[in-house]
């Protein structure tokens, strides 16, 4: 296998979808080289070999990427991702790097209202014009994520978001992981487009439904205005830039952009997508299914 696809380096390897890809490579027989910032430590030496850059200086990562032939593109949200994403493919290039597999977001798009999904966009448009090998991981909202909402559930029992009755196949980070997986040791991927997301889409009020069954009381959902949410989230600590950039994420849900339901991830890796209702045990402490 690593013959064919050569060495893999990985970024955000010690994020959620990074830590749960470097089990499933070493599953396939890859050993991967985890890119770290420097100082963080990085994830364990019996699933990867681990070097330090700053994602944040894509220069800085050319020693760490030549010898590379396959990079897992991946970076933590930032007010410019699509420029840091964009130099990043640059310096792949530069260190020798053949293919790319990039974590992108369901609803990505150049022209896209949203940021987030602008800035994915963008990205996913330099890697076309780079000449580079490429396949493009869509995932819908990571199931993982909703661990925000456990503070005003235990503050109010209340979920309490500006999203009507919007309807979203969260995705567990695991099975992002594991189509990426595949992605990255099967070059027969090379050019797809690869949108993942959760077994079905679930409007709040269900999902809400969920936690008062784990935890044995009435957890309901509000339906609170994007000035009130605004306010919420920074109040909180989150920088003003990434409340925009989350408001402009909730109104794509509320239009129904997170509703698409796709078999990827049994297409992908061979068996069903996992259910929303595990990870919420999960979160609230219960055994992993």
């Amino acid at each position: 296998m690593a013959d064919r696809i050569g060495p893999v380096a990985v970024l955000g390897a010690t994020g959620a979808v990074g830590s749960a890809l470097l089990v499933d490579l070493a599953a396939r027989g890859v050993r991967p080289l985890a890119v770290v910032r420097p100082g963080s430590g990085g994830p364990s030496r019996d699933v990867a070999d681990v070097v330090e850059g700053d994602l944040t200086r894509p220069e800085s990562l050319l020693p760490a990427l030549t010898g590379a032939r396959t990079l897992l593109l991946l970076t933590p949200l930032h007010p410019a991702q699509d420029s840091l994403q964009r130099a990043i493919v640059e310096v792949a290039k530069e260190a020798g790097v053949e293919r790319v597999v990039k974590v992108s977001a369901l609803g990505a798009d150049p022209a896209a209202r949203c940021s987030i999904h602008r800035q994915h966009g963008l990205v996913e448009e330099a890697l076309a014009e780079s000449g580079l090998r490429h396949t493009l991981v869509r995932p819908n909202g990571f199931a993982q994520n909703l661990r925000q909402w456990l503070p005003g559930i235990t503050a109010r029992g209340a979920i309490a978001l500006p999203v009507g009755d919007a309807e979203v196949s969260w995705v567990d980070v695991r099975d992002v992981a594991a189509v990426a997986a595949v992605a990255l040791t099967d070059p027969a991927l090379d050019g797809a487009v690869l949108e993942v997301t959760g077994p079905r889409a679930l409007d709040y009020p269900t999902v809400a439904g969920y936690f008062s069954r784990e935890l044995g009381r009435e957890v309901r959902f509000v339906d609170v205005s994007p000035e009130a949410a605004f306010d919420a989230m920074t109040g909180a600590g989150m920088p003003p830039w990434a409340a925009e950039a989350r408001l402009g994420l909730y109104a794509t849900y509320r239009a129904g952009e997170a509703a698409l339901v796709t078999t990827t991830v049994e297409d992908v890796v061979g068996r069903p997508a996992r259910a929303l209702t595990s990870v919420v045990g999960e979160l609230l402490g219960r055994t992993p299914v």
